[in-house]
């Protein structure tokens, strides 16, 4: 029934080409034109001018790709809005009732006149006009019986109204079908940046963790040179004090050596007393 619909609405516009390229796009998305214009069985600039036309009552709408193989020219895509389509034969339809109801009250409110033999009708003011006679054959105009036609509105109201029903039943399952494809696009797109926050958070623990290891390497370093500074501190210590303590020593035996020359050059004096 919804392709029914859509197929009335698209034919209105572009004539019954119409209803073979609701056959090639209903229910499918990005169909190339040049499949198009090959089942249609036109040029693509015909096929183009009819998707534009359409494209200009948002019946259609298209995505465009660069063709490498076709020297980088770009090839369209399109798909049809069943949405859009229903929405203008809903305002169709309610336009045909409208005037039909407003038909409807004249009927019914209204006397109307006509000419036997041309069948050509006046309502009261133009039959008043006229002598209640028909400018076209002369002859005396004649009341209508406005219940036969009035019925006749009546049920025509009454098989658009039922048109009417199908048609909003149509859009409310395209509307079902839309949130779901837009919940499900906003579940991928929830779970697609998820994904990223993890893999973030993932990152930036690598980052502080790396930043955490320089930071230890170069505490441990830091600590190692305070250590090696320490430990040289010590050494030249150790050294001077050696160096003092050996000092000592060289002072010592140096003092000894001086006595003991002293004591060596007393001798030689006695000694040298003793012979004189």
């Amino acid at each position: 029934m919804q392709e029914d619909f859509i197929k009335e609405i698209i034919s209105s516009i572009i004539g019954k080409i119409g209803d073979k390229l609701v056959d090639i796009l209903y229910k499918k998305k990005n169909v190339n034109e040049f499949i198009i214009a090959k089942k249609l069985n036109l040029t693509i600039n015909q096929t183009r001018n009819i998707l534009y036309k359409l494209s200009d009552r948002d019946l259609v709408h298209f995505i465009r790709k660069k063709d490498s193989k076709k020297g980088g020219w770009y090839t369209y895509f399109w798909t049809l809005n069943d949405k859009k389509s229903l929405e203008l034969l809903k305002e169709e339809l309610s336009k045909k009732i409208e005037n039909l109801e407003s038909e409807l009250q004249k009927r019914k409110s209204e006397r109307f006149y006509y000419g036997p033999s041309s069948g050509l009708e006046y309502n009261e003011e133009e039959a008043l006009e006229n002598n209640f006679i028909c400018p076209e054959t002369g002859e005396v105009l004649q009341l209508k019986n406005n219940k036969e036609l009035a019925d006749k509105i009546d049920i025509e109201i009454s098989k658009l109204k039922l048109l009417m029903e199908d048609v909003n039943e149509d859009l409310g399952e395209v509307e079902k079908k839309r949130q779901k494809d837009k919940e499900r696009k906003l579940k991928v797109e929830a779970k697609k940046k998820e994904a990223e926050r993890k893999a973030r958070r993932a990152k930036l623990k690598r980052q502080r963790a790396k930043e955490k290891k320089q930071k230890n390497e170069i505490k441990d370093k830091t600590k190692r040179k305070k250590e090696d500074k320490k430990i040289k501190r010590k050494k030249v210590k150790k050294k001077a004090k050696i160096s003092s303590i050996n000092l000592k020593k060289s002072k010592v035996i140096l003092k000894n050596i001086q006595k003991s020359k002293k004591d060596r050059t007393k001798v030689k004096k006695k000694i040298k007393k003793k012979r004189l």
